[in-house]
């Protein structure tokens, strides 16, 4: 006796969730009522995903009182050779086959009666005085009249169902040509139960061809005309899938974590070792060497011997030795050399320390030698190295550092059950809306543009970690600009971003140069000064007083030792470092380096900044001056 089976398409039933991950991957869950008779049953789900991965197929919520007796997911290959071009799965060609009949039905039915009208209308002409008396004919009328309106209803209802069952179809013919992928998945479950019992058969799978990213709004408002300083952003995310599923009223969960089906193990360490740099004047080493301590590369090839004839096999280990000794002693007069050489440099010209102690004999002496020892590379496979390379030394060393971050996985529910067909195309959701506090600065840098930016630098004081990802400014509900978060912002972290310019806030800058050239003699060469002078007004024609103006300006550096940048003003920030704050004592006027961001800014780059606090209708002004003096008759400019 055959056991009794269920079949399920998996498109007439809703996914319960969908979890997205940011590696392109996204697992669907799914849940199926199958009651089930004593004994074995088998139970098969078809329509599902053709982008599944079959490995990471789970079935669940079976009890105490069902086992699992086999799980099989497959691809139909049938259904693959017979899919349309544009990817539509069978369901999809099934509901249009029937809307076609069921239209079909409709137009029969409409000339039907179209027909009947017809006939009516032929037997009235038949009718003559003759053969029907006045009461007859009256009586005929008035049934013609009625069944006459009738068939005109009955056939406005038919074009009425007709029309819409062609929106019907041009909807679902849509549909198909905007949808990706295929559903021609199939799993095929095996339960055992120990009696007739219904269960809720959980199916949980991996698929590709889904992903998500993080977007923003930022909103700021301005209460009598002063930028507020609480802010709202709308954490929103843009999903996209192709899976050939539909996510139908689905409870999205959207993660950072990177799935892999791919086996994962703990990381092997391997072995460290020094080898000079490629291209640098040293030998190199081969992989499978290893050099013990003091040991020099001589030129020497071992072959191997254990083929040859004894009497070859003799001859060929004494002309082995006999290079060997020649070699060593051509080494030991290349170290005696290069010791030699090493006594008459000066002091300070040694060779720089390395981080385990003092640098190798073999890294100096190796620039004489040409060749390398060859080993078999059978006898040496049993060592696994990475290779350190020793760079060519030099006078100034920069420090070199390599951050490695462990990730961390943050999960975001999406509130309320959301739809995103299987088109390829992006469909924004929303996470949350975070109110947030932002400190505003007004920043102008009239070198470049002569305008006052207003700076928003917010704070994440939420539970949420926002994402990298683009962020769009509106101020007072007007797009203002762009921007967007580089880089991961955890609790308690900032970011910065533009709310446009400030028109009420008028610029002016000017800027001057004053050259003297010097003649010291015949025998020394000419000496030119350039004085270069800027001058910055900054006018506030606000009704409330600009707390916090921030004005940037550049200082030029030079490279050359003939050209040398003496900064006069303003006053202390020569000597000042950075992240230092030199007070002007002018209404809190200070002045300082700007911070140094990636190995960008501050006194390495000459870029400094004021910041002031300038009243309602004030105008200040502040001034930069730097002497450039250079040597010869070469002309200096900044570039």
């Amino acid at each position: 006796m055959t056991s009794p089976s269920h079949i399920f398409k998996a498109s007439e039933h809703a996914i319960k969730s969908v979890t997205v991950f940011k590696s392109s991957k996204a697992e669907a869950v799914r849940v199926f009522t199958v009651p089930l008779k004593k004994g074995q049953n088998k139970v098969q789900i078809t329509d599902l995903s053709s982008s599944i991965d079959t490995r990471s197929l789970r079935v669940s919520g079976l009890g105490g009182a069902a086992r699992l007796f086999d799980v099989v997911c497959t691809l139909d290959s049938s259904a693959l050779s017979a899919v349309a071009p544009s990817g539509q799965g069978d369901t999809s060609t099934e509901k249009l086959r029937t809307m076609y009949a069921r239209r079909q039905a409709l137009e029969s039915e409409k000339q039907i009666r179209e027909k009947e009208t017809e006939l009516l209308l032929k037997y009235g002409q038949t009718l003559s005085g003759e053969h029907v008396n006045p009461g007859q004919m009256s009586t005929f009328l008035d049934q013609y009249v009625t069944r006459g309106q009738k068939t005109l209803e009955s056939i406005t209802q038919l074009e009425e169902k007709i029309a819409d069952i062609d929106q019907l179809i041009k909807s679902e013919e849509y549909k198909v040509s905007i949808r990706k992928g295929s559903a021609n998945g199939r799993v095929d479950v095996v339960i055992s139960a120990d009696d007739d019992i219904s269960v809720d058969l959980k199916l949980t799978y991996i698929v590709s061809n889904a992903e998500w990213k993080p977007v923003y709004e930022l909103h700021a408002s301005a209460d009598n005309g002063k930028p507020s300083s609480s802010v709202s952003l709308h954490y929103r995310a843009r999903i996209s899938q192709e899976t050939g599923e539909d996510w139908n009223n689905t409870s999205l969960t959207l993660s950072t974590i990177a799935a892999g089906t791919t086996a994962k193990s703990v990381p092997e360490l391997k072995r460290r070792r020094i080898l000079p740099k490629a291209n640098q004047g040293y030998p190199t080493i081969p992989q499978q060497m290893s050099l013990q301590p003091g040991e020099f590369i001589v030129d020497m090839q071992l072959q191997p011997t254990q083929y040859l004839p004894q009497q070859q096999h003799h001859q060929r280990q004494l002309q082995y030795q006999q290079q060997q000794a020649a070699q060593q002693q051509q080494v030991a007069q290349q170290h005696q050399a290069f010791q030699q050489l090493q006594q008459q440099q000066p002091q300070n010209a040694t060779l720089p320390a390395g981080p385990y102690g003092a640098y190798q004999a073999v890294a100096a002496n190796s620039r004489t030698l040409s060749q390398k020892r060859q080993y078999n590379e059978d006898s040496l496979m049993e060592d696994d190295y990475d290779t350190l390379e020793i760079e060519q030394p030099s006078s100034i060393t920069e420090n070199k550092t390599i951050v490695s971050e462990t990730p961390i996985a943050v999960s975001f529910s999406v509130h309320g059950e959301s739809t995103i067909p299987s088109d390829g195309v992006e469909h924004q959701v929303s996470v949350a809306e975070l109110p947030f506090a932002a400190k505003i600065s007004y920043i102008t840098v009239p070198r470049v543009d002569p305008r006052v930016f207003l700076q928003c630098e917010v704070t994440n004081s939420s539970e949420y970690r926002l994402l990298p990802g683009p962020v769009t400014v509106i101020f007072d509900d007007s797009y203002v600009s762009t921007s967007s978060i580089d880089k991961a912002i955890s609790t308690g972290d900032s970011f910065e971003c533009t709310l446009g310019d400030d028109p009420s806030t008028q610029v002016s800058y000017t800027r001057s140069s004053k050259t003297v050239k010097s003649n010291t003699g015949a025998f020394s060469e000419n000496t030119n000064t350039t004085t270069y002078t800027t001058k910055i007004s900054v006018h506030n024609k606000h009704q409330f007083p600009i707390s916090r103006l921030i004005i940037r300006e550049a200082v030029p550096v030079a490279n050359d030792k003939r050209v040398r940048v003496i900064l006069r003003k303003p006053e202390g920030l020569a000597e000042a470092k950075d992240g230092q704050v030199v007070n002007l004592k002018d209404n809190g006027l200070c002045v300082g380096w700007t911070k140094v961001v990636d190995g960008s800014g501050g006194t390495k780059e000459g870029k400094f900044e004021w910041t002031w606090n300038v009243n309602s209708g004030a105008k200040v002004m502040v001034e930069a001056e730097w002497d450039v003096k250079s040597t010869g008759d070469n002309e200096w400019i900044e570039g």
